[in-house]
């Protein structure tokens, strides 16, 4: 849902217009908007009960009815993506809310006017799939009541839309409103920022480049500001995600020495409150004094302190193996894609137009759903390597014999001497109890939020998967090192890739002209 709510929003965004006009007359453009409107939560509801039909029917197989609701909903997100993708880019809606009396002369009101059909069928979504939420999560409770485990009953109808519009819609939707505000803002006083560019070009003594030099000024400043509010969102979505600082207590005081043992810095570890309905943690944040680690309620009620150091150190990993900065530079291509486009624009026929930004949509939409999601997966296996290696530095007592320890019993982060250190060396190995305790802490996540551990996740891989990955690299040094290895590659490869679309942007919209620098004036 996260790929498909940046990806519409994105559209508006990137498009003042809608590239094809296939749809015009009125009627027929109510009829889209209808369909695109009801048409997924309808296959939702059809699937949601199917998947109830099987969890009651099957109730010693909820696999059977998880993998139903599972491509339930990745049938549900195709067709809403497609369908109010297509609702923006071929049809006049856009221009429509555009053109509303008062609403349309506001900045922000026509794109959040367009975007209104797509936030009420994700609420339809929602409401369609909330009795199979509430049966999954019967059956976790009524396990956990078996194992005598603190329980809270599940949530209403209304907490569950309110947590899915925070978590899903806001924590998206509030950035990327600043960024439409930004560039509304930017489109109103073009030509007065065009005008400060010429002036610029003239001042520093640089050769007239053609309006096509101070026109992406614009783009520019739309970009700075992008950049801005990816690095103080945190700030403001720590609000809209209800949280509030972990209390003081043996706890915080363990996390906390973590942070100073692994140089990770935060400015705070917070208490995420979702009514004790999500086993969870994240951690968000460019930039160490906007940096928030966040922990769910019912982590912190449900699981052991040890366990919660090892999902602690899983996303310590995130920051320490550079994963947010990654992202950040991969959405930063698709970016200096979309400018390379634009510099083209001008000159192109509508019929060159839109075939070219077919060809660029098509590429960024397999950028993000394939490639992305490839990256996101293997960055997810290094966190929870990462998350290993700090339960061994937390002083987790080795019970077996391992390449980091040598013999069981060895005193816990420090590799024993002689050949352990030098495998420890060569092939940064894993303790093999961290990865046991590590691999079973995922499986307690799956198995209280009521997920089988062999579900798919397009993001993380399936926790089955990830808790073999770990427990088969924690007795392989070797492979340890040619997985960091192939992750690194990828990093490389994601700087490289930044850095050549962004000196190509830079030479599409003849960047230096803009600062007045001669040095590549020709």
């Amino acid at each position: 849902m996260f790929l498909i709510v940046i990806g519409v929003l994105s559209i508006l965004l990137a498009f003042p217009a809608p590239p094809y006009r296939l749809v015009q007359a009125p009627g027929m453009l109510m009829a889209s908007v209808a369909v695109a409107t009801l048409l997924p939560p309808v296959i939702a509801l059809v699937s949601a009960r199917r998947g109830v039909y099987l969890l009651e029917r099957l109730p010693a197989r909820p696999d059977r009815g998880q993998h139903a609701l599972a491509l339930g909903a990745s049938v549900t997100h195709g067709a809403l993506a497609l369908l109010h993708g297509a609702l923006l880019v071929a049809t006049d809606w856009m221009n429509l809310c555009r053109e509303v009396p008062v609403l349309g002369a506001w900045p922000v009101a026509p794109s959040l006017l367009a975007a209104t059909p797509f936030l009420a069928c994700v609420t339809l979504i929602w409401i369609a799939n909330y009795p199979a939420d509430r049966a999954i999560r019967q059956i976790a409770l009524e396990s956990q009541l078996l194992r005598g485990e603190p329980v809270r009953p599940v949530w209403t109808l209304g907490r569950y839309l309110a947590f899915n519009l925070r978590h899903q819609i806001l924590f998206i939707l509030i950035p990327m409103l600043l960024i439409l505000l930004a560039r509304d803002v930017i489109d109103r006083y073009q030509d007065q920022l065009g005008a400060i560019a010429e002036r610029m070009q003239r001042r520093g003594g640089v050769k007239a480049a053609g309006r096509n030099t101070y026109n992406f000024l614009p783009d520019l400043l739309l970009g700075s500001a992008a950049l801005l509010v990816a690095v103080v969102a945190p700030g403001i979505l720590r609000h809209v995600w209800v949280t509030r600082p972990l209390p003081d207590g043996p706890l915080r005081d363990r996390l906390v020495w973590l942070c100073r043992k692994l140089r990770m810095r935060c400015r705070e570890i917070l208490v995420w409150h979702s009514g004790g309905m999500i086993i969870n943690a994240a951690v968000m944040g460019v930039i160490a004094p906007l940096r928030y680690v966040m922990i769910t309620d019912a982590m912190l009620e449900r699981m052991d302190d040890t366990k919660i150091e090892a999902v602690f150190g899983h996303e310590a990993g995130h920051v320490k193996r550079w994963h947010i900065w990654h992202f950040l530079l991969f959405a930063f291509v698709s970016g200096c894609i979309i400018t390379i486009l634009s510099a083209h624009v001008r000159g192109m026929t509508r019929d060159e137009y839109q075939l070219a930004t077919g060809i660029v949509g098509a590429i960024l939409i397999a950028k993000w759903w394939f490639i992305f999601g490839w990256i996101s997966r293997r960055f997810e296996r290094q966190a929870d390597l990462f998350g290993v290696r700090t339960l061994a530095i937390s002083g987790l007592p080795c019970e077996e014999v391992c390449a980091l320890h040598g013999a069981a019993g060895a005193a816990p982060g420090e590799p024993n001497g002689g050949a352990g250190v030098a495998r420890a060396r060569r092939g940064d190995p894993l303790c093999r109890t961290a990865a046991r305790v590590f691999a079973q802490t995922l499986m307690d996540v799956a198995r209280m939020n009521g997920i089988t551990p062999d579900a798919r996740s397009w993001r993380h891989g399936s926790i089955q998967s990830r808790s073999r990955t770990v427990e088969r690299l924690a007795g392989d040094p070797l492979a340890t090192l040619r997985f960091e290895r192939s992750v690194a590659r990828i990093q490389y490869g994601i700087l490289i890739a930044a850095l050549g679309f962004g000196l190509w942007a830079a030479w599409e919209v003849k960047l230096w002209a803009l600062f007045g620098l001669r040095w590549f004036q020709g």
